[in-house]
């Protein structure tokens, strides 16, 4: 039996991508745009019908129809309802749209992870660009490098400026990250970086005569680098062709990112840690990227003695 939208499902909700826009200063660049674009398709779809849990769940099922993803509309859902907490209106989201969610979830072909790089792979391919010799080779050395040792997310990359490297008199070092996805406040954190993470950086600096601003720039013909900030579109592209080169298809700007939190585990990190270096707050995604080397890493694996085959 279906269940009936609940009472306060039923009320309109009345946000706009444009009321959100204003009242959303303090998010995340990436999470505001993101967001800001689920609401105007959201009302592009609604027209003038108010917004409750009933329309909603239709709006959904539209999307799903028109062959958007699961993730897509969870992300709706997640922006419809963080539109309403913030401009003081009630929550449209009830179970009719909970039914759509788990409806489509489960009619939807299992997603493929994208391709791991881990720390091995992401050493063979920072020295790979960096054996072209030139600027634009040094920068891709330094950008993996970097990406792999903090784990950091294409935005937070590309965000970096040349004061957010430290360094330790150990030749170690540790890059800041001022803002993140999971760091709506801004808080910031300075994350680890090892010796050969800082010598790429600093060969990067050296050929591209960066003392201060953007970190990782864009370099033109003639080896010539530019002011001009690298887009995160940009990083994702050098990680995606870096990995090509040494035999890894499908990379995505998620690949290093993946690859180290396997690595961490494969290593020994218990959950709090990988969680840490991640910057993951629940270890859902750390579950997801490392299945494999969680179960070798399992309580059966460490505690219960082999039987040998009679």
């Amino acid at each position: 039996m279906t269940p009936q939208p609940s009472q306060h499902s039923q009320q309109p909700c009345r946000i706009t991508a444009d009321a959100f826009g204003a009242a959303s200063a303090d998010f995340a660049p990436a999470t505001r745009r993101a967001y800001t674009g689920r609401l105007r398709a959201v009302q592009a779809a609604l027209g003038s019908e108010p917004l409750t849990d009933a329309a909603l769940s239709r709006v959904l099922d539209g999307m799903a129809a028109q062959g958007q993803s699961p993730s897509t509309l969870s992300l709706t859902v997640a922006a419809v309802r963080t539109a309403a907490r913030r401009l003081g209106e009630p929550d449209p989201v009830g179970p009719l749209c909970e039914i759509a969610l788990r409806t489509h979830r489960r009619a939807a072909p299992p997603a493929r992870q994208v391709a791991a790089v881990d720390w091995a792979a992401a050493d063979a391919a920072a020295d790979t660009a960096a054996a072209r010799g030139d600027a634009i080779g040094l920068r891709d050395a330094a950008v993996i490098a970097v990406m792999s040792d903090a784990l950091l997310r294409v935005g937070e990359t590309a965000a970096l400026d040349a004061v957010d490297i430290g360094r330790a008199d150990d030749g170690t070092g540790q890059v800041h990250v001022r803002r993140s996805k999971t760091d709506q406040n801004g808080d910031g954190a300075s994350l680890f970086l090892r010796r050969a993470a800082i010598m790429r950086i600093d060969a990067w600096l050296t050929e591209a005569a960066i003392d201060d601003g953007p970190l990782f720039r864009r370099v033109r013909k003639g080896n010539r680098v530019t002011d001009q900030r690298l887009s995160a579109r940009s990083v994702r592209a050098i990680i995606t062709a870096a990995a090509s080169q040494i035999g890894i298809d499908g990379a995505s700007g998620h690949s290093l990112r993946i690859g180290s939190a396997q690595s961490l585990i494969r290593a020994g990190a218990q959950m709090p840690e990988a969680m840490l270096a991640g910057r993951w707050t629940s270890p859902t995604m750390v579950h997801r990227y490392a299945k494999s080397e969680l179960a070798h890493h399992s309580a059966v694996s460490r505690l219960r003695p082999d039987h040998p085959t009679p």
